[in-house]
């Protein structure tokens, strides 16, 4: 039996964290291994070998990028590619607008009311700062708050408010989406 192993690009800790709690556990049910590459720090030379390595070895790949000031997906598609000369397009993610977006996505009603923030219909357009301004005043850290999102977070709900986030479990883990199929 061949072994299929899932190498995904993410840009930092935010969503290393993010993915390693909530999509992880999901892809490990249609791939045999999933390997988290955080790629910020890494010089282009590099994640480019990474790429071609993959390849050779018969794996599977996709970069998560933030949409960040990009007006499209299509544009910011068009920066990685002229970032990394070995990407395929196929093989790219763009998260709207930003990895917080899917942290709030998912996040408990309840939870939400608790700490001040009215939930979200659509996360689509929540930006870092717009993030931020949200983190109640009893967190020491961002990081904390992020951290508590996630305990009772749902995935369903993500899809159901964040486009992209649904397309990406759509893409990745299919069977891992009950609703919206």
């Amino acid at each position: 039996m061949r072994m299929v192993r899932m190498n995904i690009f993410v840009e930092g800790s935010d969503d290393l964290r993010f993915f390693e709690r909530t999509l992880v556990p999901v892809l490990r049910n249609r791939y045999d291994e999933v390997r988290l590459i955080p790629y910020a720090s890494l010089r282009r030379v590099v994640v480019d070998r990474l790429i071609r390595g993959i390849e050779r070895m018969g794996g599977e790949y996709v970069i998560v990028a933030d949409i960040d000031a990009e007006p499209s997906v299509r544009s910011k598609k068009n920066y990685i590619l002229r970032r990394f000369e070995q990407a395929e397009p196929r093989a790219i993610a763009v998260v709207v607008m930003e990895i917080e977006s899917w942290y709030v996505a998912g996040a408990d009603d309840g939870f939400l009311l608790g700490c001040g923030v009215t939930p979200f219909g659509a996360t689509d357009r929540l930006t870092k700062e717009e993030f931020d301004l949200l983190i109640p005043r009893r967190y020491i850290s961002r990081v904390e708050f992020m951290l508590d999102l996630l305990e009772h977070y749902s995935l369903d709900r993500g899809v159901e408010r964040n486009r992209s986030l649904g397309y990406f479990l759509h893409r990745y883990a299919p069977e891992a989406v009950t609703s919206h199929k």
